[in-house]
């Protein structure tokens, strides 16, 4: 039997039209969204809804939808990963299929880059306002017994600053 004749019966019974297809795709991402659902009205009812007091406030009161931080960023993420996966999955039995979501993958690469990159900047800004800080304490209060200071910059004894491309 010829690869190609394989791929057109294949291609044939897991087609948009066929039932598989429909068993294959649209009712595991019907099923997702379902429990996806469930969460979030479970998560809204708890956290914007809650009991919420003034002597207890919720402590995520200016987050979306007043839920922990990322919660809603997470959710979508997850549900966009698993989207992806099962479009995949259905692209390894039907044939050019992935030309018809080309649109989708592209989104879900941006939507990859664009949480990663922002993440990546929040740690780096995070960490920049640290060493900021510890720079800013560095100078005025402490200082090494064995260092030299020079415009108010301490500069240790013994170390080696030779490595001008090497310095942050």
């Amino acid at each position: 039997m010829n690869i190609t004749v394989l791929q057109v019966q294949i291609s044939d019974v897991i087609s948009p039209t066929s039932n598989e297809f429909i068993w294959q795709v649209f009712v595991p991402i019907m099923g997702w969204l379902i429990l996806v659902l469930i969460l979030l009205f479970l998560l809204i009812r708890k956290y914007t809804f809650g009991k919420w007091t003034k002597e207890n406030p919720n402590p995520y009161g200016g987050e979306t939808f007043d839920l922990p931080r990322g919660t809603f960023r997470g959710v979508l993420t997850m549900s966009l990963l698993y989207v992806a996966i099962v479009l995949e999955l259905v692209n390894v039995y039907v044939q050019d299929f992935e030309f018809q979501m080309t649109e989708f993958m592209t989104a879900f690469q941006m939507m990859i880059a664009f949480y990663f990159g922002s993440k990546v900047m929040h740690h780096i800004t995070a960490a920049d306002h640290g060493k900021t800080k510890v720079k800013a304490a560095g100078k005025q209060n402490v200082v090494a017994p064995n260092a030299n200071i020079i415009s108010g910059v301490p500069d240790f004894e013994g170390s080696d600053d030779s490595d001008e491309e090497a310095a942050g």
